[in-house]
């Protein structure tokens, strides 16, 4: 059973990578001088998104709240946090 602290990461990760999104998509409108504030905008959104990501793996490991399936990957009721924070983005190649 996963423990409000793993909710609370989940909850930080999702908004940072909405952040990131947010960020990213504004690098298309912008041209000139404002991109390169824009782009940095986007790096630092990235950063820490990968810093909230890293945190939550981290405490899934260290705290160990949440099941294993077969595999050995944690999961929630069948759904791995990875999939929970950001969906099938295609890396599972289908």
């Amino acid at each position: 059973m996963p423990c409000n602290q793993w909710y609370r990461l989940v909850e930080s990760y999702q908004d940072a990578v909405l952040s990131y999104s947010d960020a990213a998509s504004a690098l298309s409108v912008k041209q000139g001088p404002t991109f390169n504030e824009t782009w940095q905008r986007a790096e630092e959104a990235r950063i820490e998104s990968e810093n909230c990501r890293a945190h939550l793996l981290h405490h899934e490991h260290q705290h160990a709240c949440l099941d294993s399936d077969s595999n050995g990957h944690r999961q929630l009721a069948g759904i791995s946090s990875e999939n929970l924070v950001l969906g099938d983005q295609g890396q599972s190649g289908g």
